[in-house]
């Protein structure tokens, strides 16, 4: 007796067969990676640790773009959206000052008119809240994730030491204390301590007496960004994935629901997937696949001192003036400003003698050292202020990480899990609705 089987189901079955080449062996599903800084090194990281064949392919050179400069805390307590209630109204001249946190360079306003009429939108409670919730409950793991890097052979520099909240005002105190406190209690991160102006004098002597108390927390951790995007290239050379640096993406290949390749200046590159990570210039290639994404960048400015001449214990938020110092072997890096001026790395000295002026007002004397390393980078920016995670829109195949503003390093693992995952079975098991791609709608517009 016979059966006829449907067509449909003849297909399905065909489709389903795993690749085999001429031998007859299993062949290894094929990632393309565009970007080469710490989420696409991560990203290749546990894709290939999942058993994929992954190439990565970077306009630069591997993990020299917007991570370099980074603080490096991994402090998951502390994630939160940029956008907050009141930024835009009450403190709106504030962001047109050079030495403002957050600076909006008046000539970029037009350029930066659309983008910033979204992020205004995100200003207030609600919105703040529900981010600030996405944040802290994907940054549950972060933790024991850097843990497992280290325990997996990831060789780069991880500091266990904690950080330090100093503030001038107490009042900037308290309403950090009960944020904290409110973090601890609702979403399980660690419960911080309250320290008065002698406490702090003690845990960090290079601290200035005009420096009214502060917030300890113990368990967090901060690594020197530049060795872990080494640590990771080395551990993915050893691993066998494909590095490409120097090499841009010019276009990609497009049939139906799929992307079928990529093209670079010299040659044309196939794979089962594909992955956008970017960072800031994450927008272009978007815009080729006809995705609509509102990210700028924002630039961020350290100041990396060699050998300094001030001993820090521990990282030190500088909470009212919102500028960081981070203690490494034989170096200590300053930083914590953002310019919204378009995707840019021109360098402004304002904004780095600000940073100075900011640190001077909560130590006993100016650091100094041998020698002084002055960066700028463009961390990618979205209008709600939280990352962009998942696979596109309309595509079967095209996946996107980008948009983590100044919490990229500390995420980096998160982030890579959760693309491995979900290019791998489809699903994962970290929460991640609230980063859906398809989030901003048919009518978002793509800026730079």
């Amino acid at each position: 007796m016979f059966f006829q089987v449907p067509d449909n189901k003849i297909k399905l079955r065909i489709r389903n067969i795993p690749k085999m080449d001429v031998q007859g062996e299993l062949l290894m599903k094929k990632v393309v990676i565009i970007g080469g800084g710490i989420i696409g090194l991560s990203s290749a990281y546990y894709l290939k640790k999942a058993g994929m064949d992954v190439t990565i392919i970077e306009k630069g050179e591997l993990g020299k773009a917007c991570s370099q400069g980074n603080q490096g805390w991994v402090c998951p307590a502390l994630h939160e959206p940029v956008p907050a209630p009141g930024l835009m109204t009450e403190s709106f001249k504030m962001l047109l000052q050079k030495d403002s946190p957050l600076y909006i360079k008046p000539t970029a306003m037009p350029q930066l008119s659309s983008w910033l009429s979204q992020f205004m939108k995100f200003c207030n409670e609600r919105d703040f809240k529900a981010g600030e919730a996405a944040l802290l409950t994907l940054s549950q793991s972060t933790l024991s994730l850097f843990d497992s890097l280290q325990h997996e052979g990831i060789k780069f520099e991880l500091h266990r030491k904690g950080i330090l909240f100093a503030f001038l005002s107490q009042e900037n105190l308290q309403k950090k204390f009960k944020r904290f406190e409110e973090v601890a209690r609702v979403f399980g991160h660690e419960q911080p301590v309250l320290k008065n102006s002698e406490e702090i004098q003690e845990i960090e002597p290079s601290l200035s007496t005009s420096v009214q108390g502060g917030i300890l927390l113990t368990e967090q951790y901060h690594v020197r960004p530049e060795s872990l995007a080494q640590g990771i290239i080395n551990k993915l050379k050893e691993m066998g994935v494909n590095l490409y640096v120097n090499t841009e993406v010019v276009d990609l290949e497009r049939e139906d629901d799929r992307i079928v390749s990529i093209k670079t200046k010299s040659e044309s590159i196939k794979s089962d997937y594909f992955l956008l990570a970017a960072g800031a210039w994450s927008g272009t290639l978007a815009k080729k696949m006809s995705y609509t994404l509102p990210l700028t960048g924002g630039k961020g400015y350290s100041i990396t001192i060699q050998n300094p001449s001030t001993k820090i214990n521990r990282p030190l938020y500088l909470g009212d003036l919102k500028t960081g110092i981070t203690p490494f072997n034989e170096a200590l890096r300053m930083g914590g400003t953002m310019e919204l001026s378009g995707i840019n790395t021109t360098l402004d000295r304002k904004r780095i003698q600000g940073i100075r002026s900011a640190v001077s007002k909560y130590l006993k004397e100016d650091i100094k050292g041998d020698k002084e390393d002055v960066w700028v980078g463009m961390r990618p920016m979205t209008p709600d202020g939280l990352p962009v995670l998942g696979k596109v829109p309309k595509l079967n195949n095209m996946y996107i990480a980008t948009g983590h503003g100044m919490v990229g390093v500390a995420m980096a693992p998160a982030t890579g899990k959760i693309l491995s995952e979900l290019i791998v079975s489809g699903a994962t098991e970290f929460k991640i609705a609230p980063f859906a791609p398809s989030r901003f709608g048919e009518g978002a517009k793509l800026y730079s």
